[in-house]
């Protein structure tokens, strides 16, 4: 690898020294709220093979993509396949380094132990939702996607008004969920993997089909990245096998 260590630390050059290890590079990565939860793990451990530092800027897919477009500096960014795209037009991301991690549905989350709403198709989704004491999601205006989404399927189903005031928005998921957790809100609804990396909170499973809307998520090389090599080999990391598995377990589709 270009940055990391020396595979033998007792190595040592022509005088005679035992040769220091090489710096590391420090990496910044623009990651969309839904995926972080794998992608923490994942960087740590590539951290301990490639020496490299990575500092992980967390935000809803729409404030990443403002951000990039904007110019702020970084090496790599993870969003929505289409969020990509448009960077990638407008010259701020590198279109031949997009690579998928994987396609992520949305969710409906109860409190750990208590019981799960019939959700088992749309009718049944949109009963349970109408009987719920409570239900809350992301605030769409914060330019997530599960927000965006959830508004919309409320919308079409025609209960976002007749929900009323028992329908609360909260600005990220991990409020949502937070509050279902303590017992305040009933029922959350939001990415799966956000549901899943909450141990107090239970998936009682998938939007139904007709309805799910699953957004697939990649990454990529900006344009202006001080450390291209090594951010293409984070992310040649995060599509390989080992990564595809931690994606899988957390709700992802992956090929």
């Amino acid at each position: 690898m270009a940055c990391g260590y020396d595979t033998e630390n007792s190595r040592r050059n022509s005088s005679g020294s035992p040769l220091t290890k090489s710096p590391s590079a420090e990496l910044i990565v623009f990651c969309a709220g839904a995926v972080q939860s794998v992608v923490r793990g994942l960087v740590e451990t590539h951290r301990q093979t490639s020496g490299n530092i990575v500092k992980i800027e967390a935000g809803t897919v729409g404030s990443i993509a403002q951000r990039v477009a904007e110019g702020a500096a970084g090496d790599v960014v993870i969003a929505t396949v289409d969020g990509l795209a448009a960077l990638a037009e407008a010259g701020k991301v590198d279109a031949a380094s997009i690579r998928d991690l994987g396609t992520l549905g949305v969710g409906v989350a109860v409190r750990t132990g208590a019981p799960k709403p019939d959700i088992r198709d749309v009718e049944a989704f949109r009963n349970s939702l109408l009987a719920a004491k409570s239900v809350v999601h992301g605030n769409p205006a914060k330019g997530g996607q599960s927000g965006i989404h959830i508004a919309t399927v409320l919308a079409q189903l025609g209960i976002d008004k007749q929900l009323g005031p028992k329908l609360h928005i909260r600005d990220t998921s991990r409020e949502c969920f937070a509050d279902v957790a303590k017992g305040d809100i009933e029922i959350g609804l939001g990415q799966i993997s956000e549901i899943i990396a909450n141990s107090d909170v239970a998936l009682a499973g998938p939007f139904p089909a007709a309805i799910q809307g699953g957004v697939t998520y990649s990454a990529a090389v900006l344009t202006t990245a001080k450390n291209k090599q090594e951010a293409a080999e984070l992310i040649q990391y995060l599509t390989g096998p080992a990564a595809k598995n931690k994606f899988k377990a957390m709700g992802f589709a992956v090929n």
